[in-house]
């Protein structure tokens, strides 16, 4: 096979992109085409299939492909969906997950861009733009350059996130979409594909969980050259990046500094060159007070401004309309005037121009800027008047996080600016590292503090009269910008001040010393004056008056107790309440516990039990005491139901989940959990028939201790002996309902659970015992029963398989991620360890005190796993040999009588084998996919996944039962079309090829592995052809004659000319060997065609030389001739017309059954060959019947023959072969020279042709028969 057709590959393109769409088909159909296309654009190993420009983009983005990817006559519907969206299709029932064809789709397109290989006769070509030894890197293929040239935006239809997370099974290829991200890092080209385009991991996946799972995954997975090319493309993008951001920053700038005012077409005026030397005047010409003269000194420095900035290039920044007001040219004058006039006003001076006003407004700008960033470093207001040191007290946190974020901003700008700075100075770079000190200084400072918490409930102080006043915490939240040189100065001031103050004092005591005792002598004076005067004095009326408060508090007491004591109440119960309200929660605790555990809400009992958790032990009020008692029962029940939840085959798998949530969370608590003796009485509904013991369950004799074990790998086991529980029970229900069936009892009473003769022990124990017979059940009833027996068992393994492999499935990872978990935790309390015992570093190792996940399901799952595939197994195919030679073991019926265990071996009928096969192909797809999930519970050391999963040998024995179920299915149906091809053939002379097509075309829509059944297929095809031969052949035999063989000759040639060609195409589609089949069919149909045109051919020869011998006894007869010819009245010889009538006979014949068919292996007419033999066995005979009579012959007789025979060939001139010709010529001559008149005519015309005439007009009749 050769270069395959470009219009080839694009029919092939749009038929797959037809079948992505998720609305299109189902996802065998999908899968199917997805297959096909990989094998197509394989090839066949040394020439791989050309595409068109245009199909590429095509294939990968479908309708979102731009339209000038395409050509102009591209058919492209607005609904196709690319490649790249079949990867990324999401599930219609899962959320955040994609269809599970998305996994194929995404195998597809990794290996289109990653493995495919472009082949022309074994040579790898390059059929890309890029030539080899370049520059630029040469793509892999066509596919890598166009998926590699590629806009950003359209990589997000891959939704590469969800294939890469982990624990993401559905539909997702972490594989292959890793080593696709691993194609864009390291070759991704701009979209014109000529030239690299780096990308960095966020332009693909934004997410930081999904860039996690790829970096670990790259760091096993990919080579270090690989690594540091993903990390240099990363620089380059960010520097990239970079660059763009400081254009757009440089244009903007560029903007703020041109006017529209002055446009550029001015600069063709001779008046406005500033060089021009017939100009008005120079500058030092105009007057200072001219206002116009200062105008035009400003527009020509502007416009020589311009012109500069136009050949500088940075003019193109401002073409176009402004799309903001801060951008529009209006806006910048009103600045540009703001500034200037602002200017002018501090300093007495003006702009000359307009861009030094735009200059002072980017200065005024920049100092705006400072001062903000200088308040939000000060955000105290220190300087302020309403400085108060109180508030900075009660925040010192929000004012601490406030100044490292402060600082954390000059360090980022300072950043920024080294870049740019560095051909100047390096005064960013000593900015920076002085910000980047004060922080560790301040991180040093709040370490030491305790952390930003421990200053939202501070224990040190700023305020300088608190005992627990900080200095330095004072300095650093009121202080912080003052230098160490002020801070000497400072207190040096301080110092002397205190000075000061006592110097002033002694001063000022020293100045007014007279005064001072002046005044103490006036003191002294006033006592000894008032204490000499009669009357009470002061302190015997303060007593009257301490004495009538006394009666009076007294008389008050006695007259409001009343009221007093109610109020007293009154505050006593108000206070009551108010610590009722406050502990409500908590004393409503066990109530939402009892109603939430009655209810199955066992998160929201363990959320409420959270409330009595700040209940000290050693708490002495009774309430809140027995509140804590009644949480605690009803924990204890809760732990209870779940546990039993986790116990049950019937719950659903979420519940299931959920469940062993919620008994983790409680088993975290670490509460004390009390025997349940007392408890039993109070629920007595609740019953387990299971359980043994308060977490001890017995399920089909296994015994499962719960609480050895964590929930999840608690819950796995008991459900994997549920598991087995139900496979055994399946398979002792098979064994108990043929038993049955062979005792006596139809299938419908062993389904209706009725009683017969088998549940009495009939005939089922003897090995020579034969099958009971009822009334309703007689004759051979009981074997179609078995069969149907088979069937069921095999349709309910499958149903089993499907409901409890997923099942189980989810439970495992659960369990392993719980195992994840606990060994981090213990991996952490080994580094613990580590740290304080350095020396015993090497000799700690990781002890598992459970079963793993994995082990688990390897020997308890796997086991019950195979023993169900074996049992559908056994119940589809009875006992088939092996490809090893050994036969599939009996699954049940060991112990049956020997008629009973004969059938069960035997293989199923044809109409049963089709329903078990297709319930078998759906449990190995379903056990192909549990085969990945099972095999990621497997985990080494280094936490890679590798070995064979526990299920590869169950999904390969349900694999070789499919393959065995549909080579059956092949060869049933081939016979069955043999049979009837063969019955009509033989029966009504009919070739039925649209049998055989219709047979093929059921199985190739029917077969899921045709490839397993190609040579079935190739011997099916072979034995319906000839079966069919056989049957055309018989119906010749029956009827021996010539119509019926050519009725076989034109069946076969209407086989071969139109049949073949359709049967061959579908023959493509379920093998690859699609030439040999035809072969042999041509082979088939082509002898059975030759022989019987043979035969027709010999026996036409045989009427032929009869009919030749018709009429030579009137030659015999000289007086007969001579009286005929006397009277004039001649007639036409009769072997002329017996063998003339005989060859229109055979035209007649053959035209009928085949028309102008031609035959194949001659490439001539049949008509035309049967015509030719006719023809040279008429000549032969006439010649031969000439030879015997030649001596006998007289000249008159000799005469006549010549001219007969020269009337016959030019008859049948155009049918003769060359060689019976010449016989004719020469027999002709021969008469002639026996007549003696050599080799010309004689007559009694003039012309001497009247006896040829007379021949020619008298047959007439057959020179037109046989014309054309």
């Amino acid at each position: 096979m050769g270069v395959v057709d470009p219009d080839r590959s694009a029919i092939e393109v749009k038929a797959l992109l037809r079948r992505l769409h998720p609305k299109a088909g189902n996802h065998k159909d999908r899968i199917r085409r997805i297959s096909k296309f990989r094998n197509y654009i394989n090839g066949d190993g040394k020439n791989t299939p050309e595409f068109y420009d245009d199909d590429v983009p095509l294939l990968l983005l479908g309708s979102v492909t731009p339209s000038a990817l395409l050509e102009e006559d591209d058919e492209v519907l607005s609904e196709i969906h690319g490649l790249m969206q079949a990867c990324g299709s999401p599930s219609t029932e899962h959320d955040n997950c994609l269809k599970r064809s998305a996994r194929h789709s995404m195998m597809l397109l990794k290996y289109l861009v990653c493995d495919y290989v472009e082949m022309e006769d074994g040579q790898k070509i390059n059929n890309t733009s890029i030539e080899e030894g370049g520059e630029v890197p040469t793509p892999r293929n066509v596919f890598s350059h166009a998926f590699s040239s590629l806009a950003i935006r359209h990589y997000q239809m891959l939704r590469l996130e969800l294939h890469i997370r982990e624990g993401n099974n559905r539909g997702a290829a972490k594989e292959e979409a890793c080593q696709i991200m691993v194609l864009l890092l390291t070759q991704h080209y701009s979209e014109d594909g000529q030239k690299l385009a780096p990308l960095m991991l966020d332009d693909l996946v934004p997410q930081p969980t999904a860039q996690q799972a790829f970096e670990l995954w790259a760091h096993t997975s990919t080579t270090r050259e690989q690594q540091e090319q993903m990390k240099a493309n990363a620089l380059l993008r960010q520097d990239e990046i970079a660059a763009r951001e400081r254009k757009e920053r440089l244009e903007n700038k560029t903007l703020g500094r041109i006017s529209e005012e002055f446009e550029l077409a001015d600069d063709d005026d001779p008046d406005d060159d500033d060089d021009h030397e017939d100009s008005d005047g120079s500058d030092s010409d105009f007057d200072e007070n001219d206002n116009m003269a200062v105008i035009r000194r400003r527009q020509k420095e502007m416009k020589k401004e311009l012109r500069k900035a136009r050949k500088e290039g940075e003019l193109a920044a401002m073409e176009g309309p402004a799309m903001r007001w801060e951008d529009s040219q209006l806006y910048r004058e009103q600045q540009a005037r703001v500034a200037s006039s602002k200017k002018a006003a501090e300093t007495g001076q003006h702009h000359e121009t307009v861009r030094e006003s735009q200059e002072a407004i980017q200065e005024l700008k920049v100092r705006e800027e400072e001062k903000a960033k200088v308040l939000g470093r000060d955000p105290l207001g220190v300087k302020g008047d309403d400085f108060d040191l109180r508030k900075i007290q009660d925040a010192q946190a929000e004012y601490m996080e406030q100044t490292l974020q402060g600082l954390e901003e000059g360090m980022h700008k300072a950043e920024r600016e080294n870049s740019i700075e560095d051909s100047k100075g390096n005064s960013a770079e000593d900015d920076f590292k002085r910000q980047q000190a004060q922080k560790e200084s301040l991180m040093a400072i709040v370490d030491r503090l305790g952390g930003l918490d421990q200053l939202d409930n501070p224990t040190r102080s700023v305020l300088p009269t608190d005992p627990t006043f900080d200095p330095m915490l004072f300095l650093t939240l009121v202080h912080r910008e003052v230098g160490y040189r002020e801070l000497i100065g400072s207190v040096d001031r301080l110092t002397n001040k205190t000075t000061n103050q006592h110097k002033q004092l002694q001063n000022l005591v020293r100045e007014n010393f007279a005064l001072f005792v002046r005044c103490a002598e006036g003191i002294d004076a006033f006592n000894e004056k008032t204490g000499s005067q009669e009357g009470p004095g002061v302190n015997e009326r303060i007593d009257k008056l301490e004495t009538l408060a006394d009666k009076c508090a007294h008389q008050a007491k006695k007259s409001f107790k009343p009221l007093l004591d109610n109020a007293s109440e009154v505050r006593k119960v108000q206070s009551s309440l108010a610590v009722l309200n406050r502990v409500a929660p908590i004393l409503q605790a066990p109530f939402l516990m009892r109603q939430h555990v009655e209810n199955r809400r066992y998160s929201q009992a363990l959320k409420a039990y959270r409330r009595v958790l700040v209940i000290d032990k050693n708490c002495t009020i009774e309430l809140l005491n027995h509140v804590k008692q009644q949480a605690q029962k009803y924990l204890h029940e809760t732990r209870y139901d779940l546990e039993r939840c986790l116990a049950q085959d019937k719950v659903l798998v979420d519940e299931l989940l959920n469940g062993i949530r919620d008994l983790s969370e409680l088993l975290e608590l670490d509460v004390h959990m009390s025997n349940r003796d007392d408890m039993e009485d109070e629920q007595p509904d609740k019953v387990d028939e299971y359980r043994v013991a308060d977490g001890v369950y017995d399920i089909a004799g296994r015994l499962i201790k719960m609480r050895d074990h964590p929930p999840a790998l608690a819950c796995l086991l008991l459900q994997a002996a549920h598991f087995t529980r139900i496979v055994n029970k399946a398979i002792n229900d098979a064994d108990h309902t043929i038993r049955r069936i062979y005792g006596g009892e139809t299938l419908q009473q062993v389904q209706a659970g009725g009683e017969g003769a088998g549940e009495g022990g009939g005939n089922t124990g003897g090995e020579d015992s034969s099958p009971a017979k009822t009334g309703g059940n007689s004759g051979n009833q009981w074997k179609y029963d078995v069969m149907d027996a088979r069937v069921l068992g095999a349709v309910k393994s499958v149903e089993i398989a499907r409901n409890w492999l997923p099942r189980l499935l989810r439970i495992s990872k659960t369990a392993r991620e719980d195992e994840k978990r606990r060994l981090a935790r213990q991996l952490s309390s080994r580094r613990q360890s580590i740290a304080l015992h350095r020396g015993s570093q090497g000799n700690m190792k990781f002890d598992s005190q459970h079963s793993s996940s994995f082990d688990v399901f390897r020997s308890y799952i796997t086991p019950s796993v195979t023993r169900l595939v074996e049992h559908a197994t056994f119940c589809s195919l009875g006992c088939p040999a092996r490809s090893g030679g050994s036969e599939l073991n009996m699954s049940f019926g060991d112990e049956s009588p020997e008629k009973l265990r004969t059938l069960l071996r035997g293989a199923l009928p044809p109409s049963h084998g089709t329903r078990v096969g297709t319930e078998l192909a759906e449990m190995v797809e379903l056990l192909a996919e549990s085969a990945d999930g099972a095999n990621s519970l497997r985990a080494s050391a280094d936490g890679t996944v590798e070995g064979l999963s526990p299920l590869d040998e169950c999904k390969t024995l349900g694999e070789s039962a499919v393959i065995t179920l549909e080579k059956r299915r092949c060869i049933i149906a081939f016979e069955v079309c043999a049979r009837t091809c063969s019955n009509r053939a033989s029966g009504s002379g009919k070739f039925d090829a649209e049998a055989l097509l219709q047979t093929l075309r059921t199985l190739s829509e029917q077969l899921t592995r045709p490839e397993e059944c190609s040579v079935e297929v190739e011997n099916g095809c072979e034995l319906v052809v000839q079966r069919c031969c056989e049957g055309l052949a018989s119906y010749v035999r029956d009827r021996s004659g010539d119509s019926a063989r050519l009725s076989a000759v034109a069946e076969c040639a209407d086989v071969m000319e139109n049949r073949v060609t359709e049967i061959v195409k579908e023959v493509e589609n379920l093998t690859s060997n699609a030439a040999a089949v035809e072969e042999v069919i041509m082979e088939d149909i082509m002898g059975l065609e030759g022989a019987m045109f043979d035969e027709y051919l010999e026996s036409i020869r045989e009427h032929v030389a009869n009919s030749v011998r018709v009429g030579w006894l009137d030659m015999d007869n000289e007086g007969l001739y001579a009286a005929s010819a006397d009277r004039g009245g001649g007639s036409f010889p009769s072997y002329l017309s017996s063998s003339l009538l005989s060859i229109v006979r055979c035209r007649a014949q053959v035209e009928q059954a085949l028309g102008d068919k031609i035959r194949r292996s001659d490439d001539i007419t049949y008509q035309h060959l049967s015509m030719a033999t006719v023809a040279d066995g008429v000549v032969e005979g006439i010649c031969h019947a000439v030879e015997m009579r030649r001596n006998r012959l007289k000249v008159r007789q000799a005469d006549r023959l010549a001219n007969e025979l020269q009337f016959l060939l030019n008859t049948l001139r155009k049918f003769l072969s060359e060689g019976s010709m010449n016989v004719l010529d020469n027999t002709r001559q021969m008469l002639c020279n026996k007549a003696g008149r050599g080799s010309g005519f004689q007559g009694d015309g003039p012309d001497g042709l009247a006896a040829l005439e007379s021949l020619e007009r008298l047959g007439r009749v057959y020179v037109l028969c046989l014309g054309e």
